[in-house]
């Protein structure tokens, strides 16, 4: 993953049968989750779905805007072409009005839709929605539960919904099956890391939540708050929550969204999921592999897939790539769980994996380079020594792997692969290290993160602080494994600052000599949330060791423990 990005050209490049050979997309069929692989594997038949599936539809927001210019007639364009690109029948059946629609709630509490939107009324559009095999969804702004778009903002001097109940009950009256709430510019990182500032705006989505519930009502229901907050038991309750700001048209985009995930991707079950934001499609920065590699993970991490194109404007050939049924299958499947972070390669690749329903595994592998490079994977990073590998983008079986399997990827393209048949990799043990036996160098501080554990924090950039622990007694010469606990909840608070990418760059110098570049994702929203065994490999030599760790044009991660593998020789 690099600090400074290429720059892409804007024009779409057209996907061909070469560029189809280059972009290795796969889907492996491995069982590993917070189960053993063996459970995994032995696992067929899974419980009925405890919610919706991820929702999968077109939303407004970019072609249309949120102005004057949002029309029955321009969304009834977008709803012709959904059908005869033959996307709605492939499940892309939710067309969403993100805004401009909701005019001031009656007295009652019930919604009003503007007149200058739909000029038929609400209920013709909706049966117009119904004729091409699509369901409506809107996003709302207004009333006391969050915020009004703009502070000035009358809407024609009415009062806000006291009746939240009634107007969760009209919209499904009206044919709505998907509600978007979201926070204006309210929520932000900073503020929602503050618990009297967090708490109001959790009680918004709470009390519309409980709405939903007492009305009766089938509503896929889905926030925008940065995946969690000091209330995540109650805002989980949600069927979808955005775990970052909107999603931008360029790779650092995904990459800050990649990172945000990392904390929130366990969390995801059948009913409750990380929304990733909008798929970028159509003409914009991103090139093909790029575009194939976020659909990949979006399906893979079990985000809704929704996007927000003119449809008019996208290629022929990434209409057919979002109609595959092998992605959508990964996406909509029964078991609801997200691949989570196994293992990052800094500025080589990340391996991203979790289970699905029938016992085996999803992977995606991400290649971080901008050029085509050749990519070793090591099925231990998700659990396994061996696995039989499929091509799910293709339907291809890439038969049984050993230890490593090895293929070449396009620049920023992915691996998504599929494995069956797995055994499970030998158990690692690992000896810990906690923050209070190391050395804090310079500005660094050893401070309570709660009553139990403590952190090495305050390390300041570039050699101004350190924290370096001693690891006693190695026995032979090469690589060992470490697992690092951290805590990081520095956020990105904006879709457009590109140096902040929801992760901090560290260099850890193994001896005083080498130096091995490790980049942190958040671990959480708050600075007490820790993330436990990221895994880095690091050269050590016989005898004792010292791991220095600095951070590198920035403040470095707060550090919780160090545990060392415990080879054979080192175990006795």
């Amino acid at each position: 993953m690099e600090l400074k990005m290429k720059i892409w050209p804007n024009a779409y490049q057209r996907l061909s049968a070469i560029q189809w050979a280059r972009i290795a997309i796969l889907v492996l069929n491995i069982g590993f989750a917070t189960q053993s692989p063996t459970q995994q594997v032995m696992r067929r038949d899974p419980p009925p779905p405890a919610g919706p599936k991820p929702v999968m539809g077109w939303n407004s927001f970019w072609p249309i805007g949120c102005g004057k210019h949002v029309n029955q007639g321009d969304l009834q364009k977008q709803a012709d072409l959904l059908a005869q690109t033959g996307l709605n029948t492939a499940g892309y059946n939710t067309f969403v009005v993100e805004c401009a629609w909701e005019d001031w709630a009656n007295k009652d509490g019930t919604p009003n839709t503007k007149k200058s939107t739909f000029h038929d009324g609400i209920g013709p559009f909706v049966d117009y929605l119904k004729s091409k095999g699509l369901n409506l969804g809107f996003g709302t702004w207004a009333g006391g539960q969050l915020c009004k778009r703009d502070p000035h903002e009358k809407f024609h001097g009415g009062d806000v919904p006291k009746n939240l109940k009634a107007y969760v009950a009209k919209l499904v009256e009206w044919g709505v099956t998907y509600l978007s709430h979201r926070p204006c510019d309210l929520a932000s990182p900073d503020r929602l890391q503050y618990p009297d500032q967090a708490s109001p705006l959790n009680a918004r989505y709470v009390q519309m939540e409980d709405a939903i519930r007492d009305a009766g009502v089938k509503l896929f229901y889905a926030t925008s708050q940065w995946g969690a907050s000091p209330e995540a038991s109650n805002q989980l309750r949600a069927n979808s929550w955005r775990i970052a700001d909107d999603t931008r048209d360029n790779w650092n985009s995904f990459i800050r969204t990649l990172n945000a995930a990392v904390p929130y991707a366990p969390k995801t079950r059948p009913g409750s999921y990380s929304d990733l934001g909008f798929l970028q499609l159509g003409e914009n920065k991103l090139i093909s592999p790029e575009m194939l590699t976020q659909f990949a993970f979006w399906a893979a991490a079990k985000s809704p897939l929704i996007f927000s194109s003119d449809l008019s404007k996208v290629h022929p050939d990434f209409i057919e790539v979002l109609k595959n049924p092998g992605v959508i299958a990964i996406n909509q499947d029964n078991l609801g769980q997200s691949i989570t972070l196994r293992r990052r390669y800094s500025d080589d690749k990340d391996v991203w994996s979790g289970p699905l329903s029938d016992g085996s595994t999803v992977a995606v592998i991400v290649n971080w380079e901008d050029h085509t490079s050749l990519k070793h994977i090591d099925l231990a990073d998700m659990g396994f020594s061996s696995a039989h590998l499929y091509d799910v983008w293709h339907g291809k079986d890439l038969g049984p792997v050993n230890g490593t399997y090895s293929s070449h990827v396009g620049g920023h393209g992915c691996l998504f692969l599929k494995l069956t048949e797995t055994k499970p990799a030998p158990k690692i043990n690992f000896k810990r290290f906690p923050a209070e036996t190391a050395d804090v160098m310079g500005s660094a501080r050893l401070k309570d993160v709660t009553p139990k554990i403590k952190a090495v924090s305050r390390i300041s950039p570039n050699g101004g602080g350190g924290v370096r622990w001693t690891i006693p007694d190695i026995q032979t010469k090469g690589d060992v494994l470490f697992s690092i606990d951290f805590i990081n909840a520095q956020l990105a608070t904006g879709d457009e600052d590109d140096s902040k990418l929801n992760f901090k760059r560290t260099v850890i110098t193994v001896n005083d000599d080498k130096k091995v570049t490790v980049d942190f994702p958040i671990s959480g929203l708050l600075w007490e949330e820790v993330y436990e065994g990221f895994l880095v490999s690091l050269p050590l030599t016989p005898g004792d060791n010292k791991i220095l760790i600095e951070g590198v044009n920035e403040w470095a991660p707060d550090f919780v423990c160090l545990s060392v593998e415990q080879k054979p020789e080192q175990a006795s």
